[in-house]
Protein backbone atom coordinates (compact mmCIF):
# COMPACT_ATOMS: atom_id res chain seq x y z
CA UNK A 1 0.00 0.00 0.00
CA UNK A 2 1.44 3.33 -0.91
CA UNK A 3 1.88 5.71 1.88
CA UNK A 4 -0.74 8.52 2.49
CA UNK A 5 0.96 12.01 3.76
CA UNK A 6 -1.37 14.44 4.78
CA UNK A 7 -0.47 18.46 3.57
CA UNK A 8 -1.00 21.51 5.10
CA UNK A 9 -0.69 24.49 2.61
CA UNK A 10 0.22 27.56 4.11
CA UNK A 11 -0.89 30.95 3.42
CA UNK A 12 -0.32 34.11 4.95
CA UNK A 13 0.91 31.77 8.21
CA UNK A 14 -2.76 30.33 8.20
CA UNK A 15 -4.07 26.60 6.73
CA UNK A 16 -5.56 27.16 3.04
CA UNK A 17 -8.09 24.50 3.74
CA UNK A 18 -10.76 23.90 7.21
CA UNK A 19 -11.60 21.02 8.03
CA UNK A 20 -15.17 20.26 7.26
CA UNK A 21 -16.49 18.96 10.62
CA UNK A 22 -20.16 17.81 11.85
CA UNK A 23 -22.96 20.53 12.70
CA UNK A 24 -21.21 22.48 16.22
CA UNK A 25 -17.61 22.06 15.37
CA UNK A 26 -17.77 24.96 12.88
CA UNK A 27 -15.33 26.86 15.39
CA UNK A 28 -13.28 24.19 16.41
CA UNK A 29 -12.21 23.73 12.60
CA UNK A 30 -11.96 27.28 12.11
CA UNK A 31 -9.60 27.83 15.45
CA UNK A 32 -7.48 24.41 13.68
CA UNK A 33 -7.11 26.63 10.67
CA UNK A 34 -5.25 29.33 12.20
CA UNK A 35 -2.72 27.58 14.02
CA UNK A 36 -1.42 25.36 11.95
CA UNK A 37 0.74 23.34 14.64
CA UNK A 38 -2.33 22.47 15.64
CA UNK A 39 -3.99 21.19 12.70
CA UNK A 40 -0.68 19.60 12.54
CA UNK A 41 -1.16 17.62 15.73
CA UNK A 42 -4.65 16.33 14.76
CA UNK A 43 -3.19 15.21 11.64
CA UNK A 44 -0.42 13.35 13.52
CA UNK A 45 -3.32 12.44 16.08
CA UNK A 46 -5.28 10.36 13.21
CA UNK A 47 -2.11 8.30 12.04
CA UNK A 48 -0.36 10.94 9.93
CA UNK A 49 4.16 9.54 9.90
CA UNK A 50 5.01 12.18 7.72
CA UNK A 51 3.87 15.62 7.06
CA UNK A 52 4.01 17.61 3.60
CA UNK A 53 4.26 21.44 4.14
CA UNK A 54 3.66 23.57 1.50
CA UNK A 55 4.56 27.63 1.18
CA UNK A 56 1.83 28.53 -1.25
CA UNK A 57 3.09 31.88 -0.82
CA UNK A 58 6.84 31.29 -2.18
CA UNK A 59 5.49 28.94 -4.87
CA UNK A 60 2.24 31.22 -6.08
CA UNK A 61 3.67 34.86 -5.74
CA UNK A 62 7.05 34.12 -5.79
CA UNK A 63 7.94 36.31 -2.54
CA UNK A 64 8.78 35.23 1.05
CA UNK A 65 6.59 35.48 4.41
CA UNK A 66 7.81 35.72 7.49
CA UNK A 67 4.00 34.39 9.02
CA UNK A 68 4.25 31.09 7.23
CA UNK A 69 8.19 30.68 8.25
CA UNK A 70 6.82 31.09 11.46
CA UNK A 71 4.08 28.63 11.20
CA UNK A 72 6.02 26.64 9.56
CA UNK A 73 8.73 26.43 12.67
CA UNK A 74 5.89 26.22 15.20
CA UNK A 75 4.83 22.77 13.15
CA UNK A 76 8.37 21.34 13.44
CA UNK A 77 8.51 22.16 16.65
CA UNK A 78 5.33 20.48 17.77
CA UNK A 79 5.37 17.61 16.06
CA UNK A 80 7.55 13.72 16.19
CA UNK A 81 7.48 12.94 12.52
CA UNK A 82 9.33 13.99 9.64
CA UNK A 83 8.34 16.97 8.11
CA UNK A 84 8.75 17.96 4.21
CA UNK A 85 8.85 21.44 2.99
CA UNK A 86 8.08 22.28 -0.34
CA UNK A 87 9.19 26.02 -1.25
CA UNK A 88 11.11 28.20 -3.02
CA UNK A 89 14.49 27.68 -1.91
CA UNK A 90 17.28 30.62 -3.29
CA UNK A 91 20.66 29.30 -1.55
CA UNK A 92 22.31 26.73 -0.09
CA UNK A 93 22.76 28.29 2.60
CA UNK A 94 18.29 29.05 3.54
CA UNK A 95 18.45 24.89 2.52
CA UNK A 96 20.86 24.44 5.30
CA UNK A 97 18.94 26.50 8.02
CA UNK A 98 15.67 24.80 7.62
CA UNK A 99 17.45 21.31 8.00
CA UNK A 100 19.12 22.37 10.84
CA UNK A 101 15.96 23.91 12.54
CA UNK A 102 14.54 20.24 12.06
CA UNK A 103 12.67 20.35 9.02
CA UNK A 104 13.57 16.21 7.63
CA UNK A 105 13.01 16.61 3.64
CA UNK A 106 13.37 19.48 1.47
CA UNK A 107 11.28 19.38 -1.99
CA UNK A 108 13.39 21.66 -3.98
CA UNK A 109 12.84 22.97 -7.91
CA UNK A 110 14.39 25.86 -8.84
CA UNK A 111 17.64 25.22 -7.28
CA UNK A 112 18.40 22.62 -9.45
CA UNK A 113 18.44 24.47 -12.75
CA UNK A 114 19.93 27.94 -11.10
CA UNK A 115 22.45 26.05 -8.64
CA UNK A 116 23.40 22.96 -9.53
CA UNK A 117 26.69 22.62 -7.66
CA UNK A 118 25.08 23.50 -4.13
CA UNK A 119 22.31 20.71 -4.97
CA UNK A 120 24.79 18.27 -5.27
CA UNK A 121 26.69 19.50 -2.32
CA UNK A 122 23.40 19.70 -0.18
CA UNK A 123 22.54 15.98 -1.18
CA UNK A 124 26.11 14.75 -0.40
CA UNK A 125 25.74 16.66 3.45
CA UNK A 126 22.56 15.34 3.64
CA UNK A 127 21.68 12.09 1.76
CA UNK A 128 19.03 11.36 -1.30
CA UNK A 129 16.36 10.74 1.82
CA UNK A 130 16.32 14.70 2.76
CA UNK A 131 16.44 16.22 -0.55
CA UNK A 132 13.64 16.05 -3.09
CA UNK A 133 12.42 17.33 -6.67
CA UNK A 134 9.28 18.50 -6.60
CA UNK A 135 7.58 19.31 -9.82
CA UNK A 136 4.44 21.23 -10.75
CA UNK A 137 3.90 20.54 -13.90
CA UNK A 138 1.53 21.93 -17.20
CA UNK A 139 1.19 19.75 -19.67
CA UNK A 140 4.42 17.91 -18.88
CA UNK A 141 6.31 21.24 -18.87
CA UNK A 142 7.75 22.98 -15.71
CA UNK A 143 9.13 26.52 -15.56
CA UNK A 144 11.88 27.11 -12.97
CA UNK A 145 14.60 29.41 -12.28
CA UNK A 146 13.20 31.31 -15.93
CA UNK A 147 14.03 28.30 -17.51
CA UNK A 148 11.03 25.82 -19.36
CA UNK A 149 11.72 22.22 -19.25
CA UNK A 150 9.65 18.85 -19.77
CA UNK A 151 8.93 17.51 -16.50
CA UNK A 152 11.39 13.87 -17.83
CA UNK A 153 14.59 16.64 -18.77
CA UNK A 154 14.15 18.36 -15.28
CA UNK A 155 13.95 15.38 -13.14
CA UNK A 156 16.99 13.82 -15.22
CA UNK A 157 18.77 16.67 -14.34
CA UNK A 158 18.23 16.51 -10.85
CA UNK A 159 18.91 12.39 -11.07
CA UNK A 160 22.23 13.47 -12.55
CA UNK A 161 22.70 15.56 -9.01
CA UNK A 162 22.21 12.60 -6.73
CA UNK A 163 18.45 13.21 -6.06
CA UNK A 164 16.42 10.06 -6.24
CA UNK A 165 12.92 11.36 -5.20
CA UNK A 166 10.28 13.13 -7.27
CA UNK A 167 7.41 14.67 -5.93
CA UNK A 168 4.82 15.38 -8.80
CA UNK A 169 1.94 17.18 -9.43
CA UNK A 170 0.32 19.28 -12.06
CA UNK A 171 -1.20 22.85 -11.61
CA UNK A 172 -4.19 21.75 -13.17
CA UNK A 173 -4.86 18.97 -10.88
CA UNK A 174 -4.31 21.45 -7.60
CA UNK A 175 -7.57 21.32 -5.34
CA UNK A 176 -9.43 19.65 -7.25
CA UNK A 177 -10.26 16.15 -8.11
CA UNK A 178 -9.83 16.54 -12.17
CA UNK A 179 -6.41 13.97 -11.36
CA UNK A 180 -3.97 12.33 -11.17
CA UNK A 181 -3.42 11.59 -14.90
CA UNK A 182 -2.52 7.95 -14.40
CA UNK A 183 -1.51 7.22 -17.77
CA UNK A 184 1.09 10.16 -17.53
CA UNK A 185 2.00 9.04 -14.25
CA UNK A 186 3.08 5.77 -15.72
CA UNK A 187 4.73 7.12 -18.60
CA UNK A 188 6.79 9.87 -16.72
CA UNK A 189 7.99 6.80 -14.06
CA UNK A 190 9.10 4.28 -16.77
CA UNK A 191 11.62 6.63 -18.54
CA UNK A 192 13.16 7.92 -14.66
CA UNK A 193 13.45 4.58 -12.59
CA UNK A 194 13.55 6.83 -9.18
CA UNK A 195 10.81 7.26 -6.40
CA UNK A 196 7.64 9.17 -6.65
CA UNK A 197 5.60 10.68 -4.95
CA UNK A 198 2.15 11.87 -6.53
CA UNK A 199 0.76 14.89 -5.29
CA UNK A 200 -2.69 16.04 -6.01
CA UNK A 201 -6.19 15.27 -7.15
CA UNK A 202 -6.71 12.33 -4.82
CA UNK A 203 -10.52 12.22 -4.38
CA UNK A 204 -10.84 8.86 -2.60
CA UNK A 205 -10.09 5.53 -1.39
CA UNK A 206 -10.13 4.24 -5.20
CA UNK A 207 -7.97 6.69 -6.13
CA UNK A 208 -5.42 5.21 -3.66
CA UNK A 209 -5.88 1.58 -5.13
CA UNK A 210 -5.32 2.92 -8.40
CA UNK A 211 -1.73 4.54 -7.30
CA UNK A 212 -0.80 0.65 -5.67
CA UNK A 213 -1.10 -0.56 -9.62
CA UNK A 214 2.10 2.11 -10.13
CA UNK A 215 3.99 0.67 -7.45
CA UNK A 216 6.13 -1.44 -9.64
CA UNK A 217 7.32 2.11 -11.53
CA UNK A 218 8.38 3.28 -8.58
CA UNK A 219 5.07 5.42 -7.58
CA UNK A 220 5.53 4.65 -3.40
CA UNK A 221 3.42 7.19 -1.87
CA UNK A 222 0.45 10.24 -2.15
CA UNK A 223 0.24 13.61 -0.33
CA UNK A 224 -3.77 14.50 0.16
CA UNK A 225 -4.50 17.63 1.19
CA UNK A 226 -8.71 18.49 0.24
CA UNK A 227 -10.20 15.17 0.12
CA UNK A 228 -8.72 14.53 4.35
CA UNK A 229 -10.10 18.03 4.69
CA UNK A 230 -13.24 17.08 2.77
CA UNK A 231 -13.60 13.44 4.90
CA UNK A 232 -13.70 11.79 1.90
CA UNK A 233 -12.09 8.36 3.35
CA UNK A 234 -14.38 6.16 5.14
CA UNK A 235 -12.29 6.41 8.96
CA UNK A 236 -12.13 10.45 9.07
CA UNK A 237 -16.57 9.66 9.95
CA UNK A 238 -15.21 7.60 13.35
CA UNK A 239 -12.33 10.35 13.89
CA UNK A 240 -14.91 13.73 13.66
CA UNK A 241 -17.53 11.73 15.65
CA UNK A 242 -14.87 11.52 18.50
CA UNK A 243 -14.03 14.78 18.23
CA UNK A 244 -17.06 16.37 18.20
CA UNK A 245 -17.92 13.62 21.54
CA UNK A 246 -15.10 15.32 22.91
CA UNK A 247 -15.91 19.01 22.48
CA UNK A 248 -19.43 18.58 24.10
CA UNK A 249 -17.10 17.01 27.57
Amino acid sequence: MVLIIPAIELVNGLCRRRIEGPPGTELYYTELQQYPERYAQLLRKENARSLHVVDLDALDLGMSSDKNASAIRRIVDSMDIPIELFSIFRTKEECESWLSHGVFRLVISDLVVSSADAVAALVRQYTPSRIVLGIRAQNRFVTVAGETLSDVDLALRARTLGIRRVIYSDISWEGTYSGPDFQLLRSFAQELCMNITIAGGIDGPHELWHCNTLQQYGVDSVIVVRALAENRFPCQFIWRHVEIQSLKK
